[in-house]
């Protein structure tokens, strides 16, 4: 489910680029700083199929280890579905059953999420699932997540 990262934009011999640029949020630990990177998309992804693509690159994390960026725990799973100006994020892992990285990193992961799919054409919230159901929040967590997340959520 995960694709693998790609960062080489690439031509067609006609001078027309044969990708688009996506740009992925990462949070600084410590801090609600955000890190971008781009990435690059298939030309003929839109929708769903873009909002999948986004997501797999963020929860992959970075292309190189960094210890100073927040991640995703290494066996999350995420499915995203385009539902109007929401993209239903549905996530599946450890991350469903307990979460020990406090309440600044967890945070910090879902700014990144936020960030990262509302920076897509028309996206303006995420609705995040845990294993195909809304909750309260993640279990041992402490933002909220039965409403859907906007850049204002992280607004301070």
């Amino acid at each position: 489910m995960l694709a693998g990262c790609g960062n080489r934009s690439q031509s067609t011999g006609h001078g027309q680029p044969a990708a688009h640029q996506i740009t992925v949020y990462y949070c600084k630990a410590g801090s609600d700083s955000l890190v971008a990177m781009h990435y690059s998309a298939g030309a003929s992804l839109a929708g769903s199929p873009l909002a999948q693509y986004t997501v797999s690159q963020l929860v992959a994390g970075p292309p190189d280890a960094d210890s100073t960026l927040i991640v995703f725990p290494a066996d999350t799973r995420a499915t995203a579905t385009l539902n109007g100006a929401t993209v239903d994020v549905d996530l599946s892992g450890s991350i469903t059953k307990h979460y020990a990285g406090g309440a600044g990193d967890e945070a910090g992961l879902f700014k990144s999420l936020t960030y990262t799919l509302t920076e897509l054409p028309g996206v303006t919230a995420v609705q995040v699932s845990l294993n195909g159901q809304v909750e309260a929040a993640l279990p041992g967590g402490h933002l909220e997540l039965d409403e859907p997340l906007t850049r204002d959520t992280f607004a301070q």
